[in-house]
């Protein structure tokens, strides 16, 4: 029995309902479509782009890492086009290696406070970030400063792999990766922002902001013995935040993605509703074309975003000392 469901797109402006109500209609538009209870097909709430084939992006640039982020959530109209009053907040960084933020391995834990400052001041209900690591997440947690940075802004760090919080939910565009186990609170959110760190990865080529899902599941070994490439670009035809945010404040250039390695300090974030276009923006900062990663070339394949760097409108803004 086909589990495909109609392509749906997140309502934006007056009227619009959350994120969790979108996902029990889905829910029960399958149930009624099939006969039979389903697990929710998409998390596509992202923006639309700017024009067909195109998207924008923005890049912050300064050395107030506070500032980059209340500036560049400014800029994007946060909190008006993303969050409600009492929506529910939730956060992906990267959070999976015990190393301090001057090594790059994990999301500077500064631009993540600001990110939980930001979202109370908007009025959000429960902000939460999520994490599902490779080191051991008491260590890679406390190491990279992120768990105490986020317990200082007001909000709860969950280890997924502790608390086994996961569901299990099919992947309908997926090539390969067809079902995985979710963390159970992202499907949940009004409000998904993924916050990434930008380095080099031994197996993927670079990891950002699609890459980082990986930390969402709890099976990732799945994804580098059958074909990690076309799985990473799977399970972003899923999970699709609602805006992006990567980390480029500083950039691990080797060794990655655990290094340590070298670092070259960059001093901005790339922010936007369009992961794909980020990511393939976010090459260039390594001297690569999105063409010499093979995630990116799998999600242009599939229509996932833009991937064509002529067609990605990039919006600069500097925050001076």
């Amino acid at each position: 029995m086909s589990t495909n469901l109609p392509s749906i797109r997140f309502p934006e402006g007056e009227g619009s309902i959350s994120r969790r109500e979108f996902m029990k209609l889905l829910a029960s538009t399958a149930v009624a479509a099939a006969g039979a209870s389903l697990i929710p097909q998409s998390t596509a709430f992202s923006a639309p782009a700017i024009a067909n084939n195109s998207a924008e992006i923005l890049v912050v640039k300064g050395k107030d890492y506070r500032r980059l982020i209340s500036e560049g959530l400014r800029l994007m109209d946060f909190p008006g086009r993303f969050l409600k009053p009492g929506g529910k907040v939730v956060i992906k960084p990267n959070a999976a290696w015990s190393r301090t933020p001057e090594q790059a391995a994990d999301t500077n834990p500064v631009l993540i406070s600001e990110l939980i400052n930001a979202c109370r001041k908007a009025g959000a209900g429960e902000i939460i970030a999520v994490e599902n690591p490779c080191d051991n997440y008491k260590s890679a947690f406390r190491i990279s400063g992120i768990e105490s940075a986020v317990k200082a802004a007001g909000a709860k760090m969950i280890p997924l792999v502790e608390t086994g919080d996961f569901t299990a939910v099919t992947i309908p565009r997926g090539k390969v990766l067809k079902f995985a186990q979710v963390g159970k609170k992202i499907l949940e959110a009004d409000l998904y922002i993924n916050i990434p760190i930008a380095k080099v990865h031994k197996s993927a080529g670079l990891t950002m902001a699609m890459k980082n899902h990986m930390g969402a599941v709890q099976d990732r070994w799945f994804f580098h013995k059958n074909d990690l490439h076309q799985c990473i670009a799977d399970i972003s035809s899923y999970l699709r935040p609602d805006l992006t945010i990567l980390d480029c404040t500083r950039i691990l250039t080797t060794r990655g993605p655990k290094g340590p390695g070298d670092v070259k300090v960059l001093d901005r974030v790339i922010m936007g509703t369009d992961q794909v276009a980020i990511d393939s923006y976010g090459a260039t900062l390594f001297g690569m074309n999105p063409g010499d990663i093979g995630y990116l070339k799998a999600a242009g394949a599939m229509g996932l975003g833009v991937t064509d760097l002529s067609a990605i409108r990039v919006k600069e803004h500097s925050i001076s000392a």
